[in-house]
């Protein structure tokens, strides 16, 4: 007698994940991936305000983020309590964070 639950789970598991790796699905994730890489990229250098919670607001400049997004490095930064050379911010901390001057270009 087999468990007639499992095998459909096991049989949905399958479905899903031949669902997730469909060309056209890694194709739009791979172009996505790419466009993020891009801005990431285009906006190192550039100045930002970083609005935090707790209606805090610092400036610096962006130099980057860790591989998982899960902090952004940044020089000169700007706080009510003076100027620090390097820092991390956690994006746990950021609401938002503007950039001067964005130019896109178009290819």
């Amino acid at each position: 007698m087999t468990n007639k639950p499992e095998e459909s789970m096991i049989s949905e598991l399958a479905v899903e994940k031949h669902d997730f790796a469909t060309t056209e699905k890694q194709d739009a994730r791979a172009f996505l991936r790419e466009r993020f890489l891009r801005v990431v990229t285009g906006i190192v250098g550039k100045r930002a305000e970083f609005h935090l919670f707790e209606d805090s607001h610092v400036t610096g400049e962006f130099r980057g983020c860790d591989v998982d997004c899960l902090e952004i490095y940044v020089r000169n930064l700007e706080t009510p309590l003076g100027k620090v050379p390097e820092a991390i911010l956690r994006t746990t901390d950021v609401i938002h964070f503007d950039f001067e001057e964005m130019i896109l270009k178009k290819e």
